[in-house]
């Protein structure tokens, strides 16, 4: 069964910051499994807009490269890895086909709210980055993370050729992703309360989600 992941102190009794506007009871949803060592099961789930994704984290070092003043270094640091999955659009978008500004908010706090359930997990684990790969055709999907990378780079794999990015795990990161939910938060509240007079889709999806 998937359970509402409750948030955990940073190291050093730093508390991650509080939400502003939490969001709706079971509007994200999430569970964290080990399956063997070292090896997790992530998964995820909006079920207010249909949408759902699972990804495979594993715990482990690794060799992260430093390039500073033109000399190439690196140095062995605890991580967590994954593969981004491809989240399936086709129900999302029969849910909330009438706005497409409407679904890049919710797609964003989506993906936000991922981003943040990782960083915690990062952090319970000791790991120092999270270190995610993902497809190049779906790069779009994660612009949002864009401000958070310190690095990226192309990687070959199992799958074939792969953007790679590293994000710290940091209380800094944690801070600014969830001041970035709490910015998205009152977008998407705002946006609702600007079209409930005008788009009776709107209202009808205020009304089964008060």
């Amino acid at each position: 069964m998937l359970n509402l992941i409750i948030t955990h102190p940073f190291k050093g009794n730093i508390l991650p910051q509080k939400r502003e506007t939490p969001p709706l009871d079971g509007s994200f949803i999430c569970d964290f499994q080990e399956f063997s060592p070292n090896l997790y099961t992530f998964r995820v789930k909006d079920p207010t807009h249909e949408l759902d994704c699972e990804l495979i984290l594993e715990v482990k070092k690794s060799f992260l490269r430093l390039e500073e003043e033109g000399e190439k270094d690196s140095y062995l640091a605890p991580v967590v890895a994954c593969g981004f999955p491809t989240i399936n659009l086709q129900r999302f978008n029969e849910k909330t086909g009438f706005d497409a500004y409407f679904q890049r908010l919710v797609m964003a706090q989506f993906q936000l709210n991922i981003l943040e359930q990782l960083l915690l997990f990062c952090n319970q684990n000791d790991a120092d980055n999270l270190v995610l790969t993902i497809n190049e055709e779906y790069l779009d999907y994660l612009e949002i993370y864009r401000c958070f990378f310190v690095s990226a780079r192309q990687v070959t794999t199992a799958r074939g050729e792969q953007t790679e990015i590293m994000i710290p795990t940091d209380t800094n990161t944690y801070d600014r992703v969830v001041d970035f939910i709490d910015k998205i938060d009152r977008e998407f509240r705002c946006t609702l309360w600007r079209m409930k007079n005008c788009n009776p889709v709107v209202r009808e999806y205020l009304k089964s989600n008060s």
